[in-house]
């Protein structure tokens, strides 16, 4: 009984890690688009108010787990959503004497980053 538990475990052990690695890439997916979809949302706001803090700008601007919003207002409900969320930092940058605006969105899983979109934007 002992070798077949060790033989089972043997065979079923690689679909097991490979569940586990399939849903990490999904998860990475899943917060690239987020990041994404915010980063639209910040570069379509007026480029004099990105700076400003929320809520009137989106400087220190963040959606909690169970708080992301969708493009349209509308709250993100679905479960694949549950554990993830989203920040904005945007702080002063100058290029060559051109003043412009570093906006960095970060998006979490479970309080552990798993991606960061970062543009320049111009005043």
């Amino acid at each position: 009984m002992v070798i077949l538990a060790m033989a089972a475990a043997g065979v079923l052990l690689p679909f097991a890690n490979a569940a586990s690695v399939l849903q990490e890439g999904s998860r990475q997916s899943l917060a690239a688009n987020l990041a994404s979809e915010l980063m639209e949302k910040v570069l379509l706001a007026d480029p004099n108010t990105i700076i400003e803090d929320a809520p009137t700008g989106y400087n220190n601007y963040t959606e909690a787990d169970g708080a992301m919003l969708d493009s349209s207002g509308h709250a993100l409900t679905d479960s694949i959503y549950g554990g993830f969320s989203r920040s904005v930092a945007c702080q002063d940058a100058t290029v060559k004497s051109v003043p412009l605006v570093l906006v960095t969105v970060a998006v979490a899983y479970q309080g552990n980053e798993m991606t960061r979109v970062t543009t320049l934007v111009s005043q």
